[in-house]
């Protein structure tokens, strides 16, 4: 209503305000903040003889350095040991147990993706912030923001990128944006050059050295940014441009455990071929169901590698993003749940390109499993200290969400070749799948085969529905073989894991523009102009030095001890622009209006059914379609025949519909 809405432009006025005066009257601490952390990042670490220098604080513990610590590898060889014995002593019962432990883990991921989509059929827990809303607030002081920008062999695309970051509707006075390249790109640089980039654009060359990552860029482009607030953009995208405003308010609307917003991504150039049609239902269905379904469990969200808002202070204390990890933005998602810092997801898209080229997409998918298994071998270093502290989600979302992303890229070709094999060799298999699939793992692996596979295919096509993307209905349907491209890549992602984990697949951007509009790039040895070569230089040789306010020797400080110094220090930042009780008004009354359609069409089913019911049954036409009756019947004979069991189910039937009958049986009537 028109009340709700002044009351909601008023409040975000005030607290606008209000940390627009704290920042002015708090400028020296601020800043001095910001230099004390840039003392600390800026060092060198040695670890095992090492020198490292990821312009973060390093802490070995908690960084994908090391891939696999020794206790990691002892006990992965027990179970080695373990497998190995077995199936010298007893391979029929070792399999039993095997094909058992991996079948009761795929029914969990099933019923867990059905509570996590089950609770996405509705937009009230994403964060939404209305245009009209944003409007009305005009003569307000937004806080400043930090674009980081990391680019490495992006000419074809800095122009499109460069546009985007223009068309963004946030005051120029209070935007720095960091276009962060490598020491080694010096074609990127030109071509940015080139565009004659605003005052508030600065290219900033990130100084040479091991490993050359995303992530390590994104921590030098931490130790230069003045914004309260922080977004990454990555080269090929196209944001909303009121998402810097929405995220702002988002914040806004909750208190210090809300240090990070992902907007959701999805894809421009979805109907390039069939692997950016199929790329888009697999992103649809993550963005618009999964993440929400986690954050209305409290799950932790593995975050997206772009369009995330950070509050800076709190970023700083975390110690920014793990270098040594090719997946950073899901380490850092769950380094924030670890911290009870929560995540939300709001209700804005950045589209980006959909990688069209099988190779580069294998590249890019590679590098993401790679990272995937880089975060689960970190964040499971110490479960037992998770388990005590009560750290019960995290621990199962890290069982799930990412070991079972990860090995089921494995074992998914291996079930179903066991599939394929049972039905093309029967005769001569049918013994040995008897005693390893003992019946209730049978019935539970034929549960995951046909109803999990259907569900799984059924939100991506729920996912492109969503999004109106009607198109990719039809080519949603055949996403088996997208996963099965998915294994391919686990397979080279397992390869890198072993052989160099560190190393950065790069992801080619520009393969939408088929040529056009594509920057010519300066090669090697051709001479650049003198304004040009300034940019050449790394930025940290071109500040002045900063004294800190510590001293050299200080311990580094704890990141729990941080977190908590940022959330005590009482900012107006930090506080809600509204109350508890008014939010719950506010929520409820968006999910009244909602739920009230939903509602409608509940009832006007239920009362068709009835009616329908009613009018068969008193002119005698209830089950006097035989075939009807001898279904039931079949249902019927698993518990109430001479000899009970699912082998009742045979035949030229699918148990499946069968099965579902079991709820309707039992009436003789």
């Amino acid at each position: 209503t028109e009340v709700d809405r002044k009351r909601l432009v008023d409040r975000y006025t005030d607290w606008l305000h209000k940390n627009a005066e704290y920042a002015r009257t708090h400028a020296e601490e601020i800043q001095q903040a910001r230099r004390d952390y840039r003392h600390t990042a800026m060092k060198r670490q040695e670890d095992g003889g090492k020198s490292i220098r990821i312009f973060a604080p390093f802490r070995a513990d908690t960084s994908a350095f090391k891939t696999i610590t020794m206790p990691q590898i002892v006990v992965l060889l027990i179970l080695i040991l373990l497998f190995a014995a077995g199936l010298f002593l007893s391979y029929a019962t070792t399999l039993t147990i095997v094909m058992t432990v991996i079948t009761v883990y795929y029914l969990g991921d099933v019923l867990l993706n059905i509570m996590l989509c089950t609770r996405s059929m509705d937009h009230t827990y994403e964060e939404s912030i209305d245009e009209e809303t944003i409007a009305r607030l005009k003569d307000v002081e937004w806080p400043t923001y930090t674009i980081l920008c990391p680019l490495y062999k992006e000419a074809p695309v800095v122009a499109q990128f460069v546009q985007a970051i223009k068309n963004i509707d946030y005051p120029v006075e209070n935007l720095q944006i960091l276009l962060l390249t490598e020491a080694n790109d010096p074609e990127t640089r030109e071509a940015l050059f080139r565009l004659d980039l605003p005052a508030h654009f600065s290219i900033v060359t990130v100084p040479p050295g091991p490993p050359q990552t995303k992530p390590r860029a994104c921590n030098y482009g931490l130790v230069q940014a003045t914004g309260e607030y922080i977004v990454i953009y990555d080269a090929e995208d196209i944001m909303d441009p009121l998402q810097l405003k929405r995220a702002v308010l988002a914040f806004a609307n909750h208190g210090p455990e809300i240090v990070c917003v992902q907007a959701k991504l999805n894809f421009y150039n979805l109907t390039q071929n069939l692997l950016t049609r199929w790329f888009t239902a697999e992103y649809s269905a993550w963005y618009d169901l999964i993440l929400t379904g986690l954050q209305r469990l409290r799950l932790p969200l593995p975050l997206g590698g772009t369009s995330n808002h950070f509050r800076s202070e709190v970023l700083r204390a975390l110690g920014g993003w793990d270098a040594f990890n090719v997946t950073e933005d899901c380490d850092l998602g769950l380094r924030l749940s670890r911290y009870q810092l929560d995540t939300i997801v709001l209700d804005s898209t950045t589209y980006e390109e959909a990688n069209s080229q099988f190779k580069s997409w294998i590249r890019q998918r590679s590098r993401w499993i790679k990272g995937y298994a880089q975060t689960y071998l970190v964040h499971m270093r110490h479960p037992l200290r998770m388990l005590l502290k009560g750290q019960y989600r995290q621990f199962i979302s890290l069982q799930f969400l990412i070991a079972g992303k990860i090995i089921s890229l494995f074992l998914n070709p291996f079930l179903w070749l066991m599939v394929a094999a049972f039905f093309l060799f029967r005769p001569w298999v049918e013994t040995f799948y008897h005693q390893v699939f003992p019946a209730p793992v049978l019935y539970m692996g034929t549960l995951c085969l046909i109803f999990g596979n259907f569900f799984f295919i059924y939100t991506h096509l729920f996912g492109c529905l969503k999004r109106q993307q009607y198109s990719l209905v039809k080519y949603a349907v055949f996403i088996p073989i997208y996963w099965f491209m998915m294994s391919i890549a686990g397979t080279v992602a397992l390869f890198q894991l072993i052989t160099k984990p560190h190393y950065w697949e790069k992801t080619r951007h520009g393969l939408h523009l088929n040529g056009q509009a594509a920057i010519n790039p300066v090669h090697g040895n051709q001479a650049v102009t003198t304004a040009n070569q300034f940019y050449d230089q790394p930025t940290d040789s071109m500040m002045g030095i900063i004294p800190p306010s510590t001293s050299d020797n200080s311990p580094l400080q704890t990141v729990t001890s941080a977190v908590q110094a940022v959330r005590a220090a009482g900012k107006p930042a930090f506080d809600s622009a509204f109350t508890h009780e008014e939010m719950q008004v506010l929520t409820r009354r968006r999910v009244a209006i909602k739920d009230l359609w939903l509602s409608l069409t509940i009832l006007v089913a239920c009362c068709t059914s009835i009616i329908a019911t009613a009018y068969y049954y008193y002119n005698n036409m209830t089950l006097l379609y035989s075939d009807a009756y001898s279904h039931l019947r079949i249902a019927r004979s698993v518990f109430d025949s001479l000899t009970p069991g699912f082998a009742q189910l045979g035949g030229d039937w699918l148990p499946l519909h069968h099965i579902f009958m079991f709820p309707f049986i039992w009436n003789d009537f």
